[in-house]
């Protein structure tokens, strides 16, 4: 059989199984934000300050991502039963991206639903932009370098039209006050200590989003959900325990409704009955890939590109996609029968 499909049932049976202590990893996470904080408070007079600071946003950058995974796996239903508790949880950590989670949540099921079509964001065609093969590669280049949450935030205001009344507000409430929040901070707190506590590690983690966007989907085909994106850095321990496993994203793809705490335990039993197709997309490290995609970008056919969206209706292709809803979060009982959506 092809893609997955061999994994055997049991493999699959723990790799759903939920473990409700993993739920502390958030505080733990936070915890050492704030102790990373208090080392760039301490510090912010002394000869140590910048290097301190710069190490500081550094580690606080990983820690976004990391908090921002469970997020991630709130708007797919793998962390609480309850919806209402998924909401507070997924908007607690998802707000430090700047990004509302009520936006986020519509837009990420519907991208499981349309991976790698014309009108998937994740799928950027430049060829929309510029059919100069010289400018294409270019602006390609910027967006998987550092432009990937403006590309991003551009996009997301065809998804503003898909959110109820009520669901609209809310956005707006979550941008108010987490925007609210990092002003009050950056009045109070002196430049260099708000500069390294979050404006660094955001604009670092701008740099690393378009990275791994980057290499979850570009160039990556339609179809099977098996075949639609890479997992990476399946060797590089301490960055997924801070990431919380969100580079093993081809399983994740396969099998949204496995929690990210039993991802790497899954890929690790899963892999020798995956066919060779998936294994040579599987990557041990995070900046080999990296490279590779980046010399990838500069080999970019403008001819082809645009052949490939020869015989659809782009217009009409990006409606009718975006009229489909997304695909549903796990139920409220993950049963032994796993459901690929």
């Amino acid at each position: 059989m092809a893609g997955m499909d061999s994994v055997p049932r049991e493999i699959l049976q723990a790799a759903y199984e939920r473990k409700p202590l993993y739920v502390l990893k958030v505080p733990f996470l936070y915890g050492l934000w704030a102790a990373t904080g208090y080392a760039i408070w301490a510090t912010r007079d002394s000869a140590w300050a910048i290097p301190v600071g710069i190490a500081g946003s550094l580690m606080i950058m990983l820690l976004m991502r990391g908090v921002g995974a469970v997020a991630h796996d709130s708007v797919h239903g793998t962390v609480f039963k309850s919806k209402t508790a998924s909401y507070w949880l997924g908007l607690l950590c998802w707000a430090p991206t700047g990004m509302a989670f009520t936006i986020y949540s519509n837009y990420h099921l519907h991208h499981h639903r349309i991976t790698n079509t014309y009108p998937d964001v994740d799928n950027f065609v430049v060829t929309d932009y510029t059919k100069n093969p010289t400018l294409a590669k270019l602006l390609t280049f910027a967006v998987y370098l550092f432009a990937y949450p403006i590309y991003f935030l551009f996009q997301m205001f065809r998804y503003t039209k898909r959110l109820t009344p009520w669901k609209k507000i809310r956005m707006n409430l979550e941008l108010a006050a987490w925007w609210g929040l990092v002003f009050a901070a950056s009045w109070y707190l002196p430049l260099k200590v708000m500069f390294f506590l979050y404006w660094l590690p955001f604009i670092i983690g701008s740099v690393v989003t378009s990275m791994t966007s980057m290499i979850e989907h570009f160039e990556m085909e339609e179809g099977p959900d098996e075949y639609s994106s890479r997992t990476y850095g399946t060797k590089s321990y301490a960055l997924n325990f801070l990431w919380n496993n969100v580079t093993f994203h081809n399983e994740h793809h396969k099998y949204p409704g496995i929690p990210w705490y039993n991802l790497r335990s899954f890929h690790e039993a899963a892999l020798p009955y995956y066919d060779e197709r998936i294994k040579a997309r599987v990557y041990e490290n995070f900046l080999p890939v990296v490279w590779m995609l980046y010399k990838r970008i500069f080999q970019i056919d403008v001819a082809k590109i645009e052949a490939k969206y020869a015989k659809i209706d782009r217009a009409a292709e990006r409606a009718k996609q975006m009229s489909l809803q997304g695909i549903e979060p796990v139920s409220d009982s993950l049963t032994a029968e796993p459901v690929n959506a």
